[in-house]
């Protein structure tokens, strides 16, 4: 009588892990991080002090990434509140996004102030998304105690102005995508009795942006 065969249990193969493989490429890729140079001064209260500026933190970021196929940006979006903008610092491989770190930062009419504060959010955020230090203590420093006063909080952004900044961003989107920045001002001409976006009425700038926003998605998917 034939002996019985014992089964032989194939090994399953392994499954790749798209998340578990960012993770560790990301380990092997900040182990190359090095703290940036702070090359550039600036000034805080009474005191002045050394940080890096954005260009060399990206420098010494985003090599270690991209030989591992590691693809890094950072993309702004106005609050889910309305008050103020926010800051993604986001690394993608595999088909898989990952938000590392996310900075708040105050919207402003003022093209100069607001880009200032946008280019520090991305410097502060990409920072902080891989533990790198790339400006000078002053924490512990108390300072002078001449006086106690406080100085001023700035009032957050009105509505109208979140209103009207989500708009610009999305026209910008909407001329990426292919559309002619003729047809938008004719819309607005056509519908609103002009094309200077900041003469309409908050009701109309609503319908403006939910207008735009259709139209964004459209034209995004015709471009693709």
């Amino acid at each position: 009588m034939a002996e019985d065969v014992p089964m032989v249990q194939m090994a399953k193969p392994d499954v790749f892990d798209p998340s578990a493989m960012l993770t560790q490429l990301l380990a092997e890729a900040q182990a190359e991080m090095v703290n940036p140079p702070k090359s550039k001064t600036g000034q805080k209260g009474y005191q002045t002090y050394s940080y890096a500026p954005l260009d060399l933190v990206l420098n010494i970021i985003r090599p270690p990434l991209n030989k591992r196929g590691i693809f890094f940006y950072q993309r702004s979006e106005v609050a889910a509140n309305g008050a103020g903008m926010l800051l993604n610092t986001i690394v993608a491989f595999g088909g898989e996004e990952r938000v590392l770190d996310v900075k708040p930062y105050e919207y402003d009419s003022d093209p100069q102030v607001f880009g200032k504060r946008e280019t520090y959010a991305r410097r502060y955020s990409a920072l902080m998304a891989f533990g790198l230090v790339g400006e000078e203590d002053t924490d512990g420093d108390t300072g002078p105690k001449e006086t106690k006063e406080k100085a001023p909080t700035k009032p957050r952004p009105s509505k109208r102005k979140v209103m009207l900044a989500k708009i610009a961003k999305l026209k910008a989107e909407c001329m990426q995508n292919g559309v002619k920045e003729e047809g938008l001002r004719a819309y607005e001409e056509a519908n609103f009795g002009t094309d200077d976006t900041t003469k309409l009425t908050d009701r109309q700038l609503e319908e403006l942006g939910k207008h735009l926003a259709q139209m964004a998605r459209d034209s995004k998917e015709i471009d693709q």
